[in-house]
């Protein structure tokens, strides 16, 4: 009934289960007992939940007496209602929206509009006599915490509905947390006070510190221990309340680390470097008061978290290996209760994986306790110790020993669960053990171990190969290719060390002497299964050609597959390829030469395949993300230092030469790719000038395509393609090699003239037109620049009058569009740049045309006008602009 009715019948549904749930006879004596403390420990916050209780006492309830398990029942309707409610719509789940919708129609109604009543319902029965409704009230309330946390709060913008309900959530937990509660009570409580600190509604520290006291708490309680309980529940119990508690810490760690990260990075921002946003500065406190209060425990939860995993490892070993297993139990379970633990271990152990891997990048693997050294190296002397003597400790390890044990912990355990993840595995496991991977491998040390064993890397990245195949999840497969660059950054941080050491011990006089170091040695053979780079491939390729399937060639001209027209992907496509993109073009760091060589045709066709494949035509000139990617990862192979080292430098440059034939032949009139962007072609022409060694481009052929694909783009229609021609042109015009910018400069310049006399007769239109003839102006007054002296004379002659047609006399300015007013300041601006550096040649021109000079002095006197009425207008708040122009027009 609930599946079909719930939505329609919201506000009946609700109604029901709030009438059942607050007939509990027992509710007003726990709530006032809680509301009690409160007022002790809080002052005013309790009132609310005395209302609570008064209100409660007060009303007569149409179903007296119900028994525990009805009342169990109505907790678990209201959560399944939540759920079908999530199902129907996000309206649901937006007070702004849920809000509109009713004032249309007062007949609609939407969970959100009904958060008060949850809250309630939850409080009642987190806070009943009755241990199982207590923790269908909590499971209630972690759900209400995940479904609403991030919904705003439209009349307080910057903040969240939860929040005016702190003190209903704290007056919730607090009854968990005493001596006398069952462990399952409390370990639920504890689930949902991490969520509750770690959703970001709580960001005042005394709100903070009123609920983190409560898991304070909990961690003295499992590390003092308590022998009264240990008698009332057994052993299972008291692991699963251990590890609920060492959880709960982890995810809190976890967030706290997340958002001081997200405050730095905002911090950092050049967008936000002198802002004076008080709200920003209150989030940026909160973060770090989040984390320090954590800080004050992370001593003993970073033993206890080591101890939680090391029993993990143990317990997840294979049946051959049982032998190993320690006789007297581990350090929270007893060796009779093993097989009733390890669904508790299999519950909390990813978080504690995530959050002990930020602790140790915390620490960069630099600091250790002076009891930590030890065989046992995370297993604590505590009463929770179960069994454990002390003298079976073996002799002190040193701190690099510690750390090594620390690190394949974390790593084994992390590669074992990703090497057969089921299929009903939680994602948020997967996502833990790969953001564990990513916190080790931010920190030099645990890198300085991946680079310098390449069978662990090479099995690491089959690892995370099997994981993007078997897991569609584009998160999950972004945090793979992500610990994929990072164990590529430390096979390349490991070679160049090796290099660096090899040069020093050796040597400069002996360079040519030294051994190949990187992949390929001497031969450039990648053997498959052992080589990092093959490895490395084979996930590049995984992910571009599921994305791309037409950079396959075998699969290019089966059904369904159409070559030749450019695609735009999804958003998480994009991502994914970009991604692959940005691996594929460090490749070449780790290989040695030949090496270099070998894997360099397969990395230059998939970046251009991926260019050809998705350089679409966007509104004003944009350029596809997928697009731009490629061209970066294109510069960044180009720029490789081994396309300029001796033994690999002609080969590169074959190569690299027939990758530039490659996208010069886009653009013929055969090729089937006739709709890709003109503007990404020629930036990767231009990257290939302007990135390579002159002699891959100066070729006379090669040179004289490149310089037919910008005439033939200064003669398009589209305003958009020449701006973009002018904008790259004009970086090959600055090249300080003369060899590269002078062919084009003598093939172009011409034609750049040309173009900028026609618009002297048709002047621009709109913006567009506008940008093009300023951006020619731009190239003209580059090539000036680097002009030599004997040329430069007349190169001014002829520039000058073209800037002067540009301006318009005092009348022609008042009535002149927008674009002709823009042109006119803008040659204007330059003629006071290029006149007084040249005045030899500008007083000749003014000499020799009289009306030039008339009208350049009507328009600088026009301009002065223009200035001094808008001086006027603004009662003379820039007095001094006027004297300033005339000082610089003052060529004579």
């Amino acid at each position: 009934m609930l599946t079909t009715m719930a939505v329609d019948k919201l506000s009946f549904w609700l109604k029901l289960c709030k009438d059942v749930l607050a007939a509990s006879t027992d509710f007003t004596t726990v709530a006032s007992v809680d509301t009690t403390q409160e007022e002790e420990e809080e002052g005013a916050q309790g009132d609310d939940e005395l209302v609570f209780a008064l209100e409660n006492d007060e009303k007569s309830h149409p179903f007296p007496h119900p028994q525990w398990s009805t009342r169990v029942f109505a907790a678990e309707c209201v959560c399944k209602i939540i759920s079908q409610c999530e199902n129907a719509g996000d309206v649901h789940f937006d007070l702004a929206l849920a809000q509109e919708m009713k004032q249309r129609d007062s007949r609609d109604d939407f969970l959100v509009l009904h958060l008060a009543d949850l809250i309630r319902m939850a409080f009642m029965a987190a806070t009943d006599h009755s241990d199982r409704l207590r923790l269908s009230g909590l499971q209630m309330l972690l759900i209400l915490v995940r479904k609403f946390a991030a919904v705003p709060e439209p009349e307080f913008p910057g903040h969240v509905i939860l929040e005016q309900y702190q003190a209903n959530v704290s007056a919730a937990l607090r009854p968990a947390f005493a001596p006398e509660t069952p462990p399952d009570v409390t370990a639920k409580a504890c689930q949902v006070c991490s969520a509750w600190i770690a959703s970001g509604v709580v960001s005042d520290l005394n709100d903070l510190q009123r609920v983190h006291q409560l898991l304070v708490m909990s961690l003295n309680k499992i590390q003092i221990g308590k022998e009264a309980q240990n008698q009332l529940y057994n052993e299972g119990t008291s692991t699963m309340e251990i590890l609920a508690v060492l959880k709960a810490w982890a995810e809190v760690y976890i967030a706290a680390v997340q958002r001081q990260k997200k405050q730095s990075d905002i911090r950092r921002s050049p967008l936000v470097l002198n802002t004076t946003d008080d709200s920003c500065r209150g989030h940026t406190s909160s973060a770090d008061e989040l984390l320090e209060l954590v800080q004050a425990d992370l001593g003993n939860l970073s033993k206890l978290w080591l101890a939680a995993l090391q029993d993990f490892a143990l317990l997840t070993l294979p049946p051959e290996y049982a032998s190993q297993l320690p006789a007297e139990g581990g350090a929270f379970y007893a060796a009779e209760t093993m097989e009733n633990s390890k669904p508790h271990y299999q519950n909390s152990w990813a978080l504690i994986l995530h959050a002990t891997a930020l602790w140790l990048t915390s620490t960069g693997f630099l600091v250790g306790d002076s009891d930590e050294g030890l065989t046992n190296l995370s297993r604590p002397v505590t009463p929770t110790t179960m069994c454990q003597d002390s003298t079976s400790r073996a002799a002190v390890k040193s701190p690099e020993d510690v750390n090594t044990d620390r690190f394949h912990l974390v790593l084994g355990i992390s590669v074992e669960f990703l090497c057969s993840p089921r299929s009903d595995t939680a994602m948020e496991n997967i996502t833990s053990c790969l953001c564990a991977l990513q916190a080790l491998l931010d920190v030099p040390w645990p890198r300085s171990k991946i680079g310098g064993d390449q069978e662990l890397s090479v099995e690491l990245l089959n690892v995370l190969h099997r994981l993007i195949v078997t897991r569609e999840s584009p998160d999950i497969q972004l945090a793979a290719l992500e610990v994929v660059w990072q164990i590529l950054f430390a096979a390349q941080e490991h070679v160049k060390e090796k290099r660096r050491s090899a040069e020093v011990d050796d040597g400069a006089e002996e360079k040519e002497t030294l051994p190949e170091f990187g992949e390929g040695k001497d031969t450039g053979g990648l053997i498959p299964g052992k080589s990092l780079v093959f490895a490395t491939l084979e996930m590049c390729v995984c992910i571009l050609v599921r994305q791309l399937p037409q950079l396959n060639p075998k699969i290019t001209g089966s059904p369904g597959i159409t070559a030749g027209k450019p695609q735009l992907l999804s958003e998480n496509g994009n991502k994914l390829v970009s991604a692959a993109l940005a691996i594929l073009s460090d490749v070449p760091a780790v290989c040695s030469p030949e090496g270099s060589i070998a894997v360099l045709p397969t990395i230059l066709y998939l970046i251009i395949g991926v260019l050809r494949e998705t350089a679409v035509k966007l509104p004003n000139g944009q350029l596809s993300l997928t697009a731009a990617a490629s061209l970066q990862a294109l510069k960044g192979v180009l720029s490789s230092p081994m396309a300029r080292a001796e033994k690999s430098r002609t080969a590169w440059n074959e190569l690299l030469r027939s990758a530039l034939v490659t996208v010069l032949d886009f653009w013929n009139s055969e090729s089937p790719h006739q709709e890709l962007d003109e503007g990404s072609l020629l930036t990767a022409v231009t990257i290939f000038i302007l990135s390579t060694s002159p002699e891959v481009t100066t070729v006379e052929c090669v040179q004289t395509s490149c310089i037919e694909k910008f005439k033939l783009a200064l003669e398009s229609k589209d305003p958009i393609v020449q701006l973009k021609c002018y904008q790259l042109l004009l970086t090959i015009f600055q090249h300080p090699n003369q060899a590269i910018s002078y062919p084009y400069i003598h093939s172009l310049v011409s034609s750049i003239v040309g173009k900028l006399q026609e618009a002297e007769k048709s002047k621009p239109e709109n913006s567009a037109e506008l940008q093009v003839i300023q951006e020619g102006i731009k190239v003209v007054a580059a090539v000036i620049a680097v002009a030599k002296e004997e040329h430069r004379t007349d190169l001014v002659a002829c520039f000058l009058p073209m800037l002067i047609s540009f301006l318009l006399d005092e009348n022609a300015l008042g009535s002149a569009t927008s674009s002709t007013r823009n042109l006119h300041e803008f040659a204007l601006q330059y003629l006071m740049q290029i006149g007084p550096q040249y005045s030899s040649v500008f007083k000749k021109l003014m000499a020799s045309s009289p009306p030039m000079k008339a009208r350049l002095e009507l328009a600088v006197k026009g301009n002065q006008e223009s200035i001094k009425d808008k001086a006027t207008s603004k009662h003379g708040k820039t007095p001094g602009k006027s004297s300033s122009i005339q000082l610089k027009t003052n060529f004579l």
